[in-house]
């Protein structure tokens, strides 16, 4: 990797955009030793052939970093076929599970990445995904195929202790234990699961506040899991914060007690790393996370594992690192 001189990255999403692709990407950039060039793009991949390549020749790069291998590699591919342009893939793990499910998509990932100098995967659960797309068969320059885990941004924690005090003031937590969720708002999540687990812990914990931070379509099916399972006494105990800023999620994770997010298995997503587990850790906190992907790895030896979906799991869990704290 160290021939790269001045790489231009390629991508739909970039800080100040929120998820876990932006923020990998922005930890990339960051860690490179010299200049990188970002062009966030919209998805419409039609009218991005020419204005990519004027920026690419304005600013004078000689390497090509794409995330999002479709659209972005047809793009990669166009250039290495007429203008030789190296270029590497960062992969997240549902862009490769995406595509299995088109026989055409399937085809044009693998030329992708078969073309590709080097590919980025953020774990080793999201390789094993390139095993469907046999890159490594029918050509003699093969790829260099590398696991970087998402870097983490260097904070004070201490610094966000105030802000950690003033959220328990302004939502009336106080004292009460915090159980907290940062993630958006999908089904694959298993933030269902997590709420209907909680009538049950609070039998043994009764003031246990369970905050779910973050934004997606999951909301109002979690708003009606909330409804049909909690009791209208105990529904002020759920809090859904919504979006926030980087600000807020570190004052959250200061002000908790134990971190949890619990992915399922879902044929149509993948989970390929989790690096809120580690802010969670970074900050002290215990972490409860499921054997789904890449989570184990980013949990390692320090969290607890739950099988996917497993409810009983999950419950038990809650109540033996929140009373055990």
């Amino acid at each position: 990797m160290s021939y790269n001189k001045k790489p231009f990255l390629l991508t739909l999403e970039y800080p100040p955009q929120l998820g876990g692709v932006a923020r990998y990407l922005e930890g990339e950039v960051k860690n490179f030793e010299g200049e990188v060039v970002v062009s966030v793009v919209s998805a419409n991949w039609k009218r991005l052939f020419g204005r990519a390549r004027q920026e690419f020749k304005k600013s004078q790069c000689d390497y090509l970093w794409i995330s999002h291998v479709l659209p972005m590699g047809y793009i990669a591919l166009v250039w290495k076929w007429i203008y030789k342009t190296r270029y590497r893939v960062y992969l997240h793990g549902l862009d490769l599970v995406l595509p299995l499910k088109s026989s055409w998509k399937k085809f044009w990932v693998k030329m992708i990445l078969t073309n590709a100098d080097e590919i980025v995967v953020n774990s080793n659960a999201t390789k094993k995904l390139l095993d469907y797309y046999k890159i490594d068969s029918g050509r003699d320059a093969k790829p260099c195929v590398s696991v970087v885990y998402p870097r983490l941004e260097k904070i004070d924690i201490n610094k966000y202790k105030p802000i950690a005090e003033k959220l328990r003031q302004q939502y009336q937590i106080n004292n009460k234990p915090i159980l907290l969720t940062i993630s958006r708002l999908v089904k694959r999540k298993g933030i269902d699961l997590v709420i209907k687990s909680l009538p049950d812990v609070w039998c043994d914990i009764p003031d246990l506040v369970y905050v779910v931070a973050g934004e997606g379509e999951d909301r109002d099916r979690l708003v009606e899991t909330l409804h049909c399972n909690v009791s209208n006494e105990k529904q002020d105990q759920i809090i859904f914060t919504g979006p926030i800023p980087d600000e807020e999620k570190y004052g959250w994770l200061s002000a908790c007690n134990c971190f949890i997010l619990t992915p399922v298995d879902d044929p149509n997503d993948f989970e390929g790393y989790g690096i809120v587990y580690k802010e969670a850790q970074m900050f002290g906190k215990p972490v409860i996370g499921s054997r789904v992907g890449g989570v184990p790895e980013a949990i390692g030896e320090n969290g607890t594992l739950v099988e996917a979906g497993n409810f009983n799991q999950i419950k038990e869990a809650i109540k033996s690192i929140i009373k055990s704290k």
